[in-house]
């Protein structure tokens, strides 16, 4: 690995370019200002202002002989040393705020009415935020209408990872109303514990579940696209018209 390799290593240590520079310098064996200048490119009118962060940091120790400062960098170790410092004092801060944070989003959720969520990142996201909901303990069904198995296959793969890891493990009950049946994603998505499964033809370009309080829109298009649109009334009307469509649907026999 070459210089400027390393100086982009360092960096994501939060060292700026030339205190990523002047610390290799020093542990090449360089310990004097021309030394450094030298080593690293450094110009001579920072160079002792990036010396002294870097002692500020505990990455630079030094000794005054014969009025000449003599530098030496510390074990490459302190790096980690000083990241999980830093990450413990963020933890720290963030059990402090994080509660009075959510108190201000639970404040105003009543202006909160939908989030998008974009490609399969957006998805998963969703998916995350879905569980939060679980949490709570107050979600009893999973009621999903427009089921098909003609997406990108990495979508499939979520869906029968979600429905067999993560929502049986919350007691959620589901009910799945499938556009196409004997396809694989079918067999595998009803053989799913706590679930129910209905097929009718009826090819729709969204996928449409409702659970607790929320409806879930979803659009598996060239560029994928979810919505989850949180109130009850919507909910309630939602619901409602998945019951007239499994009243309408056939039983599907699981593999």
């Amino acid at each position: 690995m070459n210089k400027n390799e390393l100086v982009k290593k360092l960096e994501l240590f939060r060292l700026t370019n030339g205190e990523s520079r002047v610390y290799l310098a020093l542990l090449n064996g360089e310990s004097i200002k021309s030394g450094i200048i030298r080593e690293s490119g450094v110009s001579s009118s920072i160079v002792y202002e990036i010396l002294e962060k870097l002692v500020k940091k505990g990455l630079v120790s030094y000794i005054i002989n014969n009025g000449v400062k003599t530098f030496q960098a510390k074990n490459p170790d302190m790096l980690l040393s000083i990241e999980e410092e830093m990450l413990k004092k963020k933890k720290q801060i963030a059990k402090k705020i994080f509660p009075l944070l959510k108190q201000k989003k639970k404040e105003n959720s009543k202006f909160i009415f939908a989030n998008v969520y974009n490609g399969v990142d957006g998805f998963k996201n969703m998916l995350n935020d879905i569980e939060q909901e679980f949490n709570k303990g107050q979600i009893k069904d999973w009621l999903a209408c427009g089921i098909t198995a003609f997406k990108r296959d990495i979508f499939n793969r979520l869906w029968i990872k979600w429905h067999t890891n993560k929502r049986p493990k919350y007691g959620v009950k589901t009910k799945f109303i499938f556009s196409e049946k004997e396809t694989d994603y079918t067999n595998k998505l009803s053989s799913v514990p706590l679930s129910e499964s209905k097929y009718i033809s009826l090819l729709t370009p969204t996928c449409i579940t409702v659970t607790g309080d929320m409806v879930l829109i979803m659009k598996y298009t060239k560029e994928p696209r979810f919505f989850l649109i949180k109130d009850d009334d919507i909910a309630k009307t939602f619901r409602e018209l998945f019951g007239v469509q499994w009243r309408r649907s056939r039983k599907l026999k699981t593999p």
